[in-house]
């Protein structure tokens, strides 16, 4: 089973788009501290109802967090990024994918040979696993729709038609 570590925003999109319950059951789920507190607590802050849900599935165990002294001594990034994706920079491992879109994120992890992957992408892959029809991963795309950039949906939908 794959091993996801999400950075915020990829966490709070997934869980927007009511995927996040099909992705814990599917992979291991795995997020940093920092990811924790500002998904969750910062999230609760302003009644977010999506830090609810990823705090229930953390009680339920869905989704593990990683502790500060599993990572904190490791390297940091050279490039200044947020508490959240430096965290998961730090705690990312081999046989891990990073889940992010952040594009200056992105960019700088795969220069660093960091696996990664983006919310769409978890889409295509529950696909051609067969965790998910097609219908079910055009349902999903069109909930992640507001949150992404229109080329990254377009390319996600032709990627769940085979084209």
């Amino acid at each position: 089973m794959y091993k996801l570590l999400f950075d915020s925003d990829a966490l709070i999109k997934i869980s927007k788009a009511e995927l996040i319950k099909i992705v814990v059951e599917c992979f291991d789920v795995l997020i940093t501290e920092e990811v924790y507190d500002e998904t969750v607590k910062e999230g609760k802050k302003w009644f977010h109802p999506d830090a609810d849900e990823i705090e229930r599935l953390v009680k339920e165990g869905k989704i593990k967090i990683l502790r500060e002294e599993y990572y904190k001594r490791r390297k940091k990034p050279k490039q200044s990024f947020g508490l959240g994706e430096t965290s998961v920079f730090q705690a990312y491992k081999k046989g891990n994918f990073v889940v992010t879109d952040d594009l200056s994120f992105l960019s700088y992890i795969t220069k660093e040979n960091i696996k990664n992957i983006s919310p769409t992408h978890l889409l295509i892959i529950l696909v051609k696993k067969g965790k998910l029809k097609k219908d079910e991963a055009y349902f999903y795309l069109e909930k992640l729709r507001p949150l992404i950039r229109d080329e990254v949906y377009e390319l996600a939908k032709n990627d769940i038609k085979g084209e």
